[in-house]
């Protein structure tokens, strides 16, 4: 497959320094050039849940506010488009948009990949953006073995030696190996940092500054941080030099909330123009609210339950095809999710290609799952837990459904309510038996799915699953880019999926979000991190 090269308008003007305190087969868009301004004097203000963990992007991992902030204020190389689903407008995995790059382009088998970038991008430092920054970036990445370096390996992207500058503006990224997931994987890895002023501020004993990425924020992305009070407000500005399309808001508060209720009181009161993290039911529960408007659209994000073969009994597949049919879905649906849900009969997510009914094919049947309990050896049932993190509460009522739902079949379930870094820990050492766990894929590809979350070294792989089958399918989808093999390969990997049933598999819930009236723009992220620049006020 051959890119086309994709020419764009020249780059921006300078601006001064702000001084802060303390993919197969995808399609090209173009955004409008750089030079038109955010319109002055509109602002949003935007409860979140947390404070960033950090502000270091190559070791931040698992917090998805930080995650989100970052795709707003560092500089990213290419992103998704967008497009209309059913009156919304959500991420789009099938086009790719070139932002700071003038063209995104591959070599005829697909293991050559050249970004060229606009000239004239200025970071807020006043240093140039080039080809040398990108080069310094990934090198940093590569030397601290962490996000990017991880999830490099999938596209056969291992050394640091492999991304080559050809020019002041061209870099080379030369893989082992052709992949379907090139362009998804590096929507998530082509962020940038200023490498002179990171270089400045590193020493001999830290050569990436990564004492002072962690702790600074970072610019150059379609906002930049003006303003940031560590545990209480991160004020975010329209970066001038963006050279995509320019923000449509000039000025976002994220204000720090930790309590759900405080949130929720804040959104009601007109105090914030959006409240992020809120539970499910109460965010449906402000539908009616003056002023307010529930946005709620089909989402790729699932929720299952992951059990843990590494343990007894769930080493049995017999026991788990028994709890399979002992979940009341449709009850789930409803209770839980008010209706707002679709049945998950897949660990494929419905949106992902090569989705088939054919991955879970399991409806609830008491009878017929106390039969198979008692095939598997355990006619008398067994004790086992659930392991939920506090204040979800939807996991508190899924956990506490298939404790009533499980005991008629004669399994008792505890259910154990962590804080999040326990159940970190605890899935580092393999000791969940049960859990609910949710989320959406960064990559909508299930190549990208099998690696992370089913088979052997996944970073998401909670229920210790390992199959040779999939694992086979796995080597054979990677490299392999013509759309029908890949098809029967996914089909392949769902029947093995259907027969060893590592998860049971609840439900697909819709996207809610109660936003202010005179909030507009709000585009669906296919990978969780919302994009503030089509926000419009």
């Amino acid at each position: 497959m051959k890119k086309t090269d994709v020419q764009t308008a020249s780059g921006p003007t300078r601006r001064q320094m702000l001084q802060i305190g303390g993919g197969f087969g995808l399609a090209l868009a173009l955004p409008l050039g750089p030079g038109a301004m955010a319109q002055e004097g509109t602002s949003l203000r935007i409860a979140v849940p947390s404070d960033l963990s950090g502000w270091d992007h190559d070791y931040v991992a698992f917090d998805t506010v930080a995650l989100s902030v970052m795709k707003n204020v560092y500089p990213f190389m290419i992103d998704y488009g967008v497009r209309e689903v059913d009156g919304g407008r959500v991420g789009d995995t099938e086009t790719v948009v070139p932002l700071y790059a003038e063209s995104w382009t591959s070599n005829e088998d697909g293991t050559v990949w050249t970004l060229r970038l606009r000239q004239g991008i200025l970071f807020p430092s006043g240093n140039e953006l080039t080809a040398h920054d990108v080069k310094w970036s990934k090198d940093r990445a590569f030397a601290a073995q962490a996000n990017v370096a991880g999830i490099y390996r999938i596209i056969g992207l291992t050394e640091a030696d492999q991304v080559k500058v050809i020019d002041d503006y061209t870099v080379e990224f030369t893989q082992s190996t052709p992949s379907a997931l090139t362009s998804q994987i590096q929507i998530i890895s082509l962020y940038v940092y200023d490498s002179e002023l990171l270089q400045e501020n590193a020493t001999e004993d830290d050569p990436w500054a990564q004492a002072y990425v962690n702790q600074t924020p970072q610019d150059g992305g379609a906002y930049n941080v003006s303003e940031y009070r560590p545990g209480e407000e991160i004020v975010l500005t329209a970066n001038p030099n963006f050279p995509g399309e320019p923000p449509a808001v000039q000025t976002i508060s994220l204000q720090v909330v930790p309590a759900p209720a405080n949130r929720r009181l804040l959104l009601q009161n007109g105090d914030v123009d959006i409240a992020l993290g809120l539970a499910r039911r109460d965010a449906q529960d402000m539908a009616g609210v003056e002023g307010l408007t529930l946005l709620s659209s089909p989402n790729n994000e699932f929720v299952f339950v992951p059990m843990n073969m590494a343990m007894a009994p769930f080493d049995n597949a017999g026991v788990r095809k028994a709890l399979a049919m002992a979940v009341p879905y449709e009850a789930l649906i409803r209770s839980v999710y008010n209706g707002d849900a679709r049945p998950l009969k897949s660990p494929v997510p419905i949106d992902m290609p090569g989705h088939s009914e054919i991955g879970y094919p399991f409806a609830y049947d008491v009878e017929a799952a106390t039969a198979a309990l008692a095939e598997a050896g355990y006619p008398d049932g067994f004790e086992t837990s659930i392991v939920i993190t506090s204040g979800d509460v939807d996991a508190e009522r899924i956990a506490v459904l298939l404790q009533a739902s499980f005991a008629a079949i004669g399994v008792t379930l505890e259910i154990e309510t962590v804080d999040p870094a326990t159940l970190q820990q605890r899935r580092r050492d393999r000791t969940v038996p049960l859990q609910v766990a949710a989320g959406q894929m960064w990559v909508n590809d299930v190549e990208y799915l099998l690696a992370v979350a089913l088979t052997e070294g996944g970073f998401l792989n909670y229920a210790n699953y390992s199959s040779d089958v999939v694992n086979g399918i796995l080597a054979s989808l990677q490299g392999e880019l013509d759309t029908d093999t890949r098809m029967a390969l996914i089909t392949e990997a769902q029947e093995q999926l259907a027969e060893d049933v590592p998860w049971l598999c609840l439900a697909q819930p819709n996207f809610v979000l109660p936003i202010s009236d005179r909030v507009g723009g709000w585009v669906q992220p296919v990978d969780g991190l919302f994009r503030l620049r089509y926000l419009t006020a």
